[in-house]
């Protein structure tokens, strides 16, 4: 479909971003998903659910837009189900978790913590509570 102002539509813009190299860490748990992107203004954290007839019911992303959905998360969406095995499927990391020893699980999060220590944040403990740019300032 050609352009007459040569400016590009909203699905070029989303299809710029669908299973490109600027989607990465993809993580489907149940009927969502999530990833970061790097965008045009930085990196942002983009998160849908789709309804069980794979329409986005919900989404959000850290990018400045003021669409709903935004251009990242229709991307995200599109992603999903054009090339689902491009997602880590965590139900089935956890399944296979599940039949390891208490003794690795417990050696694997001590290593995800020293990798990461904000995730200290989902064990609730004090200190590693999520942060939001206000904090900052202070």
């Amino acid at each position: 479909m050609a352009r007459i102002s040569g400016k590009p539509t909203a699905a070029d813009r989303v299809a710029e971003y669908v299973d490109s190299p600027m989607m990465r860490r993809r993580v489907k748990i149940g009927r969502t998903a999530c990833c970061t992107i790097r965008g045009r203004y930085g990196i942002y954290r983009t998160r849908i659910t789709l309804t069980p007839a794979r329409r986005c019911k919900d989404a959000s992303c850290t990018c400045p837009s003021d669409y709903w959905p935004c251009k990242h998360a229709a991307a995200l969406a599109e992603t999903v189900l054009k090339k689902p095995e491009s997602f880590i499927d965590v139900d089935k990391l956890m399944g296979d978790l599940g039949k390891k020893p208490a003794k690795d699980l417990l050696r694997l999060m001590r290593d995800m913590i020293a990798a990461s220590p904000e995730t200290l944040q989902a064990l609730g403990v004090e200190g590693f509570e999520e942060e939001s740019d206000e904090d900052n300032l202070e």
